[in-house]
């Protein structure tokens, strides 16, 4: 373009680096000519179901037809410089080189190429900041300002704000900055939608269209937001002011007062009034979508720029929530679960806070009132204190510890659920109300260490929990065991069954989102006789079970059931054993097992338990539990 301008405008001067230069120019250009024709046959000849989009069909094509053509244009102008024997004496371009003899390009031709290069590439940088292409601009700095680990937090909510008007996100003025930049930033390659549980088996969630919609509606209101804005800063009257700067925090019509609903006429249209009153949940995203979600963070991990999907869907589900009691035909029982949290501290109805520790009964566990000097915590969490099944985990894990000579303890009837449904769910207040009690329990007796079963206690007693004061050493059942066996103090037997075959369950919580992969599977491995299959989700690509972000609690009715999905999977390996971590997994996998008619063949363990087995066979053998 400088050499346009005065053809003593160009970089030959720059010797060998000019060379360096025109050498990379030349094969980047043949590289990009090849991606586009292979990015043009996958979406149009392949037609690979990711990428088709509706109503992206067209811009997509113009969109790699120019930048085709911008990158030919060069190679081909550059062609003619080297058939002329015009190009620069530092200019090295080996694809040029090669195609010149073939060429029939003349000094025509290079004007041709030239001009055709030029206009082009002014012509996309006009239509970049309006199509989806602009993400070319807008990814580095979001993936710049995203977290450096995975996103395992969802937003805050502050409660003491005595001028909140909104709690959660209504519309486009309640996200966070970040969010708005992912709207921009999301380059409708699909990879999110391609690994998102609730999307293949046929629920109405697409992450990917969730983003677009939040860009969609920033793009019609965010204009509204600023010329109302403007007007305020410009108003004469204070009531007025007041009133512009009530509504830019986004109330709707039904809400308005008489001074605010004066200022909305006046600064907008009809027209722009319509669209101040369309509802994000509703207009733009189908509330059964957000409901949809397993939180299972797959979409986060797959994206290639760091789009936070999760924390837009939670804070979208607060504002139904909190602020308007909305909920679908599959989310219904969720104010039954909430009663239950606020009533006995537990998600499920039928169940007394006092029986909290009744699992433990006759296997000599004290509780932390008893006898506050411990070595650890055991937080057994909900599903390990009530579910049936949940409960054998337990007494897996704690008969572990007892070998090993663990001094623990556990809170019993103090001990309440840590808030992650709620919080999962949307139910903010709620969330907090249980962590602030429990980190008032944990308080009192001085815990710094704790260790618990569940993944969704052991993520929200890691993560979550620090944001409040409380801040502990938490581990997972898996880890504790492994360290306890590195450490010398739990040993397993060498004495070998039959050869039992397992397949892993990688639950969201421990892998996804806290990147513990290798501890569960080291268990395994120290089990003489046991032989874990390759599945071919797993770890961080790992399928989730179909139970978080509160599904454990919803109804599921649309599509194939996630865990039917799952667990088929899992069988498909052939393992006799299914092995998971986390006892909502559990719950889904064995009922997954049971509707594929495997009960009778496949067993489905927690991996305490199949480590429990290991150990009770070193007891009845000629160890002793002494040696532990």
């Amino acid at each position: 373009m400088l050499e346009g301008l005065h053809p003593a405008l160009h970089l030959n001067w720059l010797g060998p680096l000019y060379s360096l230069s025109t050498i990379l120019t030349d094969l980047f250009c043949a590289f990009i000519i090849v991606a586009t024709i292979a990015a043009l046959w996958r979406r149009y000849v392949q037609r690979v179901r990711r990428l088709q989009l509706e109503g992206d069909r067209i811009e997509a094509a113009v969109i790699l037809v120019t930048i085709f053509a911008i990158v030919t244009s060069l190679l081909l102008l550059n062609t003619a410089r080297v058939r002329l024997g015009t190009d620069y004496s530092w200019a090295v371009r080996p694809i040029a080189s090669l195609l010149a003899p073939i060429l029939p390009l003349d000094h025509t031709a290079f004007e041709i190429f030239w001009w055709m290069h030029i206009v082009l590439i002014l012509a996309f940088t006009n239509y970049l900041p309006y199509s989806k292409h602009l993400h070319v601009l807008t990814s580095l700095p979001n993936v710049f300002f995203s977290p450096i680990e995975f996103p395992r937090q969802i937003p805050t909510v502050d409660f003491s704000a005595e001028d909140a008007a909104t709690f959660g996100v209504r519309d486009i003025e309640d996200f966070s900055w970040k969010t708005l930049l992912d709207g921009y930033t999301c380059t409708h390659c699909g990879r999110c939608t391609s690994v998102c549980p609730a999307n293949q088996t046929g629920k109405v969630l697409d992450p990917r269209q969730i983003i677009i919609a939040i860009n969609r509606r920033t793009m019609e209101k965010g204009p509204l937001l600023l010329k109302l804005r403007d007007w305020a800063d410009n108003a004469l009257r204070e009531d007025l002011r007041t009133a512009a700067h009530q509504l830019l925090r986004g109330k709707r019509a039904e809400e308005m007062t008489e001074p605010e609903r004066t200022v909305f006429e006046t600064v907008f249209s009809e027209e722009e009034r319509a669209i101040w009153n369309r509802r994000l949940v509703g207009d733009y995203i189908a509330p059964e979508a957000l409901w949809a979600c397993t939180t299972c963070g797959a979409c986060m991990q797959e994206c290639p720029v760091n789009i936070e999907h999760v924390p837009a869907i939670v804070g979208m589900r607060q504002a139904l929530v909190m602020m308007e009691a909305s909920f679908t035909e599959e989310s219904a029982l969720l104010p039954n679960v909430y009663s239950n949290l606020e009533t006995n501290a537990v998600p499920w109805g039928g169940m007394a806070h006092a029986d909290r520790a009744a699992w433990a009964e006759g296997i000599g566990i004290k509780t932390a009132a008893e006898d506050s000097a411990m070595e650890v915590l055991f937080w057994v969490g909900c599903a390990g204190s009530y579910d049936e099944r949940a409960k054998s985990i337990a007494r897996a894990f704690a008969t572990l510890m007892q070998h090993a000579g663990v001094d623990f303890r556990i809170l019993g009837a103090e001990e309440c659920c840590t808030g992650d449904p709620a919080r999962r769910t949307g139910n903010e207040y709620l969330a907090d109300t249980l962590t602030q009690q429990n980190i008032e329990t944990l308080a009192r007796y001085s815990v710094r260490t704790i260790v618990t079963i569940c993944p969704h206690c052991y993520n929200t007693l890691k993560n979550d929990y620090p944001r409040f004061g409380g801040n502990y050493h938490v581990m997972h059942h898996t880890q504790f065991l492994q360290q306890l066996i590195e450490q010398g103090r739990l040993r397993i037997s060498q004495a070998e069954l039959d050869r039992v075959t397992v397949a892993y369950h990688d639950s969201c919580y421990l892998g996804r989102y806290n990147n513990e992969y290798d501890a569960p599977r080291a268990l395994l491995e120290n089990v003489p006789g046991l032989e874990v299959l390759d599945v071919e989700r797993s770890r961080d690509r790992g399928f989730c079970c179909g139970a978080g972000g509160g599904r454990m609690f919803m109804e599921e009715h649309v599509g194939e059931k996630v865990n039917h999905n799952r667990t088929r999977e899992l069988l498909s390996t052939g393992a006799t054993t299914i092995a998971a971590n986390c006892p909502f997994c559990m719950t889904m996998l064995t009922d997954g097992v049971k509707a594929a008619d495997q009960a009778d063949r496949v067993r489905v363990l927690d991996v305490s338990e199949l480590l429990a087995e290991a150990i009770t066979r070193r007891s009845n053998g000629s160890a002793s539990p002494a040696e532990q």
